[in-house]
């Protein structure tokens, strides 16, 4: 769902997360800070969304993580996993990476750090491109 701001550019709606609302983030703002987040050596895991430094396994947005898989680092980027507001980049993600399963394409043998910030970063373009 979207709406336009005063200058006619489309922006995530706002989403209820628990008690308060949040302004929604432009899905090419969230892939680009999720490939941020990744980028740094060490930064990004295969197997898990998150870990945290003792490698205890949890969702991107827990306090303590120091690493994450690609949808970890979307859920990291918007400091929520599991609501809707995530289905935007997941989907720019889906068509730069050119598979549907996000996990499983990350977690593929044969995936590299390199590829997945690669493809955040095309996902954000793409999003950009469409206002988004």
């Amino acid at each position: 769902m979207t709406n336009m701001t005063s200058q006619s550019q489309p922006v995530l709606a706002e989403t209820a997360i628990g008690n308060a609302v949040r302004p929604g983030k432009k899905a090419s703002e969230i892939l680009a800070a999720a490939a941020d987040l990744i980028e740094p050596e060490g930064r990004w895991i295969k197997g898990d969304f998150a870990r945290n430094a003792s490698g205890w396994a949890g969702w991107g947005d827990d306090e303590d993580v120091v690493c994450y898989c690609a949808r970890g680092a979307i859920q990291a980027a918007l400091a929520d996993h599991g609501s809707a507001i995530e289905y935007a980049p997941l989907g720019y993600l889906k068509r730069a990476a050119g598979h549907s399963v996000i996990p499983t394409w990350n977690d593929a043998p044969e995936r590299t750090q390199a590829e997945v910030v690669a493809k955040l970063r095309e996902a954000a373009a793409l999003a950009a491109a469409e206002g988004q």
